[in-house]
């Protein structure tokens, strides 16, 4: 099963090996934070019945994106709106992103602008098993069938 927390470190990852010089705060920034710097946040998930073992996956994030401010605490708008599509792609151009052993489906879109940030949406969507729990429903062993012709005698 992928938990939302692999997700979260893939997407962790992907922000600080081609951001280095970015902090990536999780859930929550600290009062005075320095910048540059990326807010991850898990937003939701959803979970449907595929089958009796299977369950169709949506987890949402979002990534905050965070410049340089002037004295009057506002940050370059061109340099938000260049940065936040650069993340965008980051993880649309491939359309999955890499978490643990398994390709998972992602789509993204901008989610707006303030003036000291910018943010961007991520979805990702996959099917999981329900549990990790081995089925123990005993195998069939053997199979015995009749075969009749067409004028009914068994063979």
């Amino acid at each position: 099963m992928v938990k939302q927390v692999e997700i979260l470190r893939s997407i962790n990852r992907i922000l600080a090996d081609s951001f280095p010089n970015y902090t990536v705060h999780i859930n929550t920034c600290p009062e005075k934070f320095t910048r540059p710097a990326f807010l991850l946040e898990l937003v939701r998930s959803s979970q449907t019945d595929a089958n009796r073992t299977t369950v169709d996956k949506t987890v949402y994030y979002t990534i905050t994106c965070f410049t340089t401010v002037d004295n009057r605490y506002k940050s370059d708008a061109e340099e938000l709106i260049d940065l936040q599509e650069k993340v965008l792609q980051l993880f649309t151009t491939q359309g999955y992103v890499t978490v643990g052993d398994r390709a998972i489906k992602v789509s993204g879109s901008t989610g707006g602008l303030d003036i000291d940030r910018a943010y961007i949406d991520l979805q990702f969507e996959y099917f999981d098993n329900r549990t990790d729990e081995e089925d123990s429903t005993p195998l069939i062993t053997s199979v015995y069938t009749k075969i009749r012709r067409n004028n009914n005698e068994a063979t």
